[in-house]
């Protein structure tokens, strides 16, 4: 494991890095740069895409495919590995031959099950998405209403048995516990720009009262974590529709092994092999002659926007009055996962996560890491570990 995967040095770690620029390339050539493109603009893309960049978009992909993704992390062909549609499916696939076993996949599920990665990290056990991808011919006139049914990759909120339509309206923010001034739990549409309250510290934190600068999401009064295991566990709904993704594998694990560590991670580079597979495909489906830019109108109004970043579950909401912005809330993906208690005193995920896993040693604390990184949460700032008794900081991480 070390000699693979260990950071910068690793054989497998160094390889992956190479190939993870290899998609972003493929991006380059429609948006310019990522990230911060500015290639699509109200109406639009800024300029079509030509034969050449069409044709050189593939060739990337293929190179992804063999150089790495087939080669070095499945170990067998990307066909082979999406006929997998349970636990036990994916268990005889890894002893199916040596090649599957000993590629980079193979190995990380032996590890993390040797190491006890599937054990902790549980979290709340709710899930939501807001689903990504729409279906080219079933979304040409947009509206809120009709978002569900043109995904391609489904929205949805699970509650750890049962799946459930998503509604954006059923979601508000709470800050009882965040560095702002106080206001009742609010739709991002009703709720006011935040007002800070006095700057705090970490020695001055108070767990009862305000204790960080993230707002505490929730969906129908529930904290819900978004991420990729929420998305593949999404597309194991047997209610999703014939256009949608109908994957039954993550229904499967987290019924037999809940949330954790392990098959939070796991999901996350379960996308791989069939993203590459829709990229293919929608690159053959591009009409290098049709019109890639239409004027839109502009109207007051109130308006919604999501999709499912890298990270999860992301959402914009604006109200336009008068032709002048008049309110906008944006809530990312990780402000889901990282934020606080709300009213009623609910965790978030990550504290939900955290809370009650036993660490070995409280000066090297890798199990907090293990847990916050599986979440892959984006947090610029500097995460403290603490003793809650003394007030001692025990340690400085960068998660």
């Amino acid at each position: 494991m070390v000699k693979r995967f260990a950071a910068y040095v690793g054989t497998s770690f160094q390889k992956g890095v190479t190939a993870s620029g290899r998609p972003v390339e493929v991006y380059a050539l429609f948006g310019g740069q990522w990230p911060h493109s500015s290639y699509m603009v109200p109406g639009g893309v800024m300029c079509a895409p030509t034969l050449k960049d069409i044709t050189r978009a593939h060739a990337i992909m293929n190179f992804f495919r063999n150089d790495w993704l087939e080669s070095v992390w499945l170990g067998c062909s990307i066909e082979r590995y999406l006929r997998i549609k349970s636990w036990d499916d994916l268990m005889a696939w890894v002893e199916e031959n040596e090649s599957q076993r000993n590629s980079d996949l193979g190995l990380f599920i032996r590890a993390s099950l040797e190491f006890g990665l599937d054990k902790f990290g549980q979290g709340v056990g709710k899930f939501i998405a807001y689903g990504t991808y729409l279906h080219k011919d079933l979304y040409n006139n947009p509206t809120v209403e009709g978002r569900n049914q043109a995904l391609i990759s489904s929205s949805g909120f699970f509650d750890g048995k049962n799946w459930s339509e998503f509604n954006h309206l059923n979601i508000k923010e709470h800050v009882k516990h965040s560095w702002y001034a106080d206001v009742p739990a609010e739709h991002p549409w009703k709720e006011p720009f935040p007002t800070p309250v006095q700057s705090q510290h970490l020695a001055d934190s108070d767990f009862n009262g305000k204790y960080s600068w993230a707002k505490a999401p929730r969906y129908d009064g529930h904290a819900a974590e978004a991420g990729p295991l929420s998305r593949v566990i999404m597309n194991a709904n047997p209610n999703n529709l014939s256009h949608q993704i109908q994957d039954p594998l993550f229904g499967d694990i987290i019924t037999k092994l809940g949330p954790s560590v392990f098959t939070r991670t796991l999901a996350r580079v379960h996308e791989a092999p069939r993203l590459y597979e829709f990229i293919n495909q929608w690159l053959s489906q591009i009409d290098l002659d049709a019109e890639f830019y239409i004027k839109p109108e502009e109207r007051d109004g109130m308006g919604f926007g999501a999709t499912e970043a890298a990270r999860g579950a992301l959402a914009h909401w604006i109200e336009i009055k008068d032709g002048v912005i008049k309110n906008y809330q944006v809530m990312a993906p990780t402000t889901w996962n990282v934020g606080p208690n709300d009213e009623q005193g609910k965790s978030g995920p990550i504290e939900s996560a955290l809370t009650g896993i036993e660490i070995e040693d409280p000066h090297d604390p890798v199990e907090v890491g293990m847990v916050a990184r599986s979440f892959d949460s984006c947090l610029v700032c500097t995460v403290h570990a603490h003793d809650a008794k003394t007030g001692e900081q025990l340690a400085q991480f960068k998660l």
